[in-house]
């Protein structure tokens, strides 16, 4: 068999027969007999005299230096800040710390370390509103959710040890993508209101017609009320059809699919925000909450909406009513506003001071536009690197 022919069978074998032969009968007699060249059994003589029987087996043909290979400093930076953040992908790794190289670049050491783990199977894919979101005017449809913040891991024994509240009361622009939330102890019909009055208020006073305006809820309990007046009208959606002369709507039963965008942020939210930061007292965690929620609604890119943050999208509508600031709205803990309720109305607070006010139709005053700096510090003492980015 030729030395070529071999190289489908035992290859090593050949070579150490090539070898001896050379050995005994010389570099051109071992050429001729194994149909080959003596510069190929010079090199597997040199090989074996200088390593054996390991010289003999297939070496690595990769280069031995790489030009586009990065410093060892980038790639340790890659992988602290992956385990730092283990949530976070490629892209936002990349766009957030401003990484000189690229996503894939990121992929490729993050696989390397084994820091990417499977992807989860989805049995139902969500529809793609991608388009149809595009055709939207700002505002026309807002999601309202709440989201249970217990069973996060890191979040849980600060809230059973500082008394944060359990809560987040959530709403979502379906345009824009952008995000309010304010914080409840309980989740109950009358914080939703509350809610509703502080989020719709604010809405009014940056340009959007509440009129034109659909929120859109599940069927829980904090939103429809009580199980056994559901074919009724709750006080949320009194306040929100009979005095903003908005939209309610309600999604089918089983179909959390529907509020696709929401369900999203929480997952956002809770890996880029609650997974991420510790809090002395309740002033923190709405300082931290404030800060968190300018960075996304102003600073945070989305892949899945151009890679635009909701002020991009917002800023690209042309000659909208609606006030860029309508993106600025301070969180709040919405038990605290129960007692200054005005009784014999709607449960909507006069405002947000202690101040008496005669009805509805004044709006909420935020720390922010009473001009209470002291009260809402959009970056005290966050730890987290989100605090780098805010405006």
């Amino acid at each position: 068999m030729t030395y070529y022919g071999a190289m489908v069978g035992n290859i090593f074998d050949m070579r150490l027969r090539m070898v001896h032969v050379a050995q005994d009968r010389g570099i051109s007699e071992a050429a001729r007999v194994f149909v080959t060249t003596r510069k190929t059994v010079r090199k597997w003589m040199g090989r074996y005299q200088e390593q054996g029987l390991d010289g003999l087996m297939d070496q690595s043909r990769a280069p031995q230096t790489c030009p586009h290979r990065i410093p060892e400093e980038l790639e340790q930076q890659i992988v602290a800040l992956r385990q730092r953040l283990p949530r976070w992908g490629q892209d936002r790794l990349v766009d957030d710390f401003s990484l000189p190289c690229s996503p894939k670049t990121v992929n490729r050491v993050l696989h390397a370390h084994g820091l990417i783990g499977k992807r989860r199977r989805r049995w139902q894919k969500r529809q793609d509103l991608r388009e149809k979101k595009k055709l939207m005017k700002a505002f026309e449809k807002v999601q309202v959710d709440v989201k249970d913040l217990s069973d996060i891991d890191r979040y849980w024994p600060q809230m059973k040890q500082l008394g944060l509240p359990r809560y987040e009361f959530t709403a979502r622009d379906m345009k824009t993508g952008g995000c309010f939330f304010a914080y409840g102890h309980e989740k109950s019909l009358i914080n939703s209101v509350l809610f509703a009055g502080y989020l719709g208020q604010h809405l009014k006073k940056y340009g959007v017609k509440l009129s034109e305006v659909v929120f859109q809820t599940d069927n829980g309990s904090e939103f429809v009320g009580s199980v056994h007046m559901k074919a009724e009208k709750s006080v949320f959606t009194e306040l929100i059809e009979d005095v903003f002369k908005a939209k309610h709507e309600r999604i089918p039963p089983r179909h959390c699919t529907w509020n696709s965008d929401m369900e999203a942020f929480h997952g956002m939210v809770e890996n880029d925000f609650y997974d991420v930061e510790d809090y002395r007292n309740h002033q923190q965690f709405l300082a931290k909450a404030y800060s968190y929620q300018l960075y996304f609604n102003y600073k945070r890119k989305n892949r899945r909406r151009d890679k635009m943050s909701p002020i991009d999208i917002l800023r690209s509508e042309k000659h909208s009513p609606v006030k860029k600031r309508v993106l600025n709205l301070p969180p709040i803990i919405l038990d605290h506003l129960i007692p200054n309720l005005e009784k014999g109305g709607y449960l909507v607070p006069a405002a947000v001071t202690h101040q008496k006010r005669a009805c509805c139709d004044t709006p909420l005053l935020s720390p922010l536009d009473r001009g209470d700096s002291n009260t809402w510090p959009a970056n005290a003492g966050c730890t987290s690197p989100l605090s780098k980015s805010l405006p």
